[in-house]
């Protein structure tokens, strides 16, 4: 998400977080996040009805509407997802005061935001959430942030002589957040200990008006838990435990919308090799609304396309430009300019090796085959993405296999529908999304105060 705080505006884009649900253990130094795919039946928000054909076509819907809401027009009303929930890939669950007891609200796990939002009672106009908003009125450890608190930005919102916010999602805005900025009691769980521990006065947006949100019937979303570049975020409000770090490792596609994985903060955030698996770092551009990366081109088969890198370039006065690493987005999203030059090459090379021809372009993916007897022992193109080096002295590789590329539909779906290519096209300039499914079996770790990404290949369904 492209934050700009409008009064904060924060604009939503992107960031597949599958959405999943994550609670949260704290360790001495560090926490780790449990995580449930958008997919879990538990969540209640893909259709029973849906066959895997139209899961995949939810899922990719969602990689295409957070590019739309960082682009100057809305999606088409083919792929338009509902927003907040189905622009996303992941949430969490916190545990929070509401007088003697917990109030316990299932939020978005969001990269791409600068701040914790929770729908508040006595909110007008409100979405539905089964179990309730939070009673912030019955809280005795609730407080309001004044207009002279250093965390009031300086484009608050003044109720009620307190600090406010206002929160725009889209560009244009499709939906807006506005409230109070309170402080609150967190409690989560040690897992080292398993004593539950309370931290005092964290801020978050105790939202009291929203709008453009549809989260469905028997909703249990109350909000977003942001965990972007932000003084208000809580990775920064934990600082002491998170150190401003985190990691993760996302199991393979197919495992990936049904398996629970972790995300690990602070002293928990480690990644390691071995002597045939190094672990390397790219330089990492952390914003306020998301996480970039600088890319100098890309190979297939060790043929390297002819890409020019500018159009992956970061550009803080245009939010369509850039490379972004987005857990948020299922399916990666090329700028057309490159996507073209990738498609091309994987069509030759599966049309020379064994004579395949793509099926007709559909509604689901815009590159798919349809299945050969003996198609797994075959073997795929390789794409190698390029990175520059964090010393701007080279290039450092980061190697996509068929596992992480294309997925057989027919097999999870009994539906005859094929071998699918899981990225997909977007007009120039992008903004150019790494997407879920193209992260899984690497380990990632995000290394704020170095201004590093790091990763090593890892299988990581063990």
């Amino acid at each position: 998400m492209r934050s700009k705080m409008s009064y904060l505006h924060i604009l939503l884009l992107t960031h597949l977080t599958i959405i999943f649900v994550i609670s949260l253990f704290f360790s001495s130094n560090g926490l780790t996040l449990r995580m449930i795919p958008i997919t879990s039946p538990h969540l209640q928000i893909i259709p029973e009805t849906y066959n895997n054909v139209e899961r995949f076509q939810f899922l990719a819907n969602i990689s295409m509407s957070r590019i739309y809401n960082r682009r100057n027009f809305s999606a088409p009303d083919g792929i338009k997802s509902p927003i907040i929930k189905g622009v996303h890939f992941f949430f969490t669950q916190l545990a929070m005061s509401k007088g003697n007891t917990a109030y316990k609200p299932y939020l978005i796990l969001d990269t791409g935001s600068s701040i914790t939002w929770i729908q508040c009672d006595g909110c007008n106009p409100c979405f539905d959430v089964e179990g309730g908003n939070f009673a912030y009125a019955e809280s005795t450890s609730f407080m309001r942030v004044s207009l002279q608190d250093d965390l009031c930005p300086s484009d608050h919102v003044n109720i009620d002589g307190s600090c406010g916010i206002s929160i725009s999602y889209g560009n244009p805005p499709h939906a807006t957040v506005t409230g109070l900025l309170g402080r609150e009691d967190f409690s989560f769980k040690n897992s080292r200990t398993n004593n539950v521990e309370v931290y005092q006065g964290l801020a978050f947006l105790c939202a009291t008006s929203n709008q453009g949100f549809e989260f469905g019937h028997e909703n249990q979303i109350a909000g977003i838990f942001g965990v972007s570049l932000s003084s208000l975020s809580f990775l920064f409000q934990l600082k002491a435990q998170t150190n401003l770090r985190f990691s993760y490792c996302l199991p393979p596609l197919i495992q990936l919308i049904s398996t629970e994985c972790n995300m690990y903060f602070g002293d928990d955030a480690v990644i390691s090799g071995d002597a045939t698996r190094q672990v390397q770092s790219i330089s990492m551009l952390a914003t306020n609304s998301h996480y970039y990366l600088s890319v100098s081109g890309i190979s297939v088969n060790g043929i390297r396309l002819p890409i020019d890198p500018a159009i992956f370039q970061y550009d803080e006065h245009d939010n369509r430009k850039g490379f972004i690493i987005d857990i948020g987005a299922p399916n990666s999203v090329l700028a057309r300019s490159a996507y073209d030059h990738l498609k091309a090459a994987i069509v030759k090379y599966l049309r020379d090796a064994y004579g395949w021809l793509p099926r007709p372009p559909g509604q689901f993916m815009d590159l798919c085959y349809s299945i050969y007897p003996g198609y797994e022992q075959l073997s795929y193109p390789v794409v190698v993405l390029h990175f520059v080096s964090p010393d701007q002295s080279g290039e450092v590789d980061m190697v996509l296999t068929k596992d992480q590329l294309f997925v057989d539909v027919s097999l999870v779906s009994g539906v005859d529908h094929g071998l699918c290519l899981m990225v997909a096209p977007t007009d120039d300039p992008g903004p150019t999304l790494l997407g879920a499914f193209q992260q899984s079996n690497i380990a990632f770790l995000h290394d704020l105060p170095s201004d590093r990404l790091y990763f090593v290949p890892q299988q990581c369904a063990s």
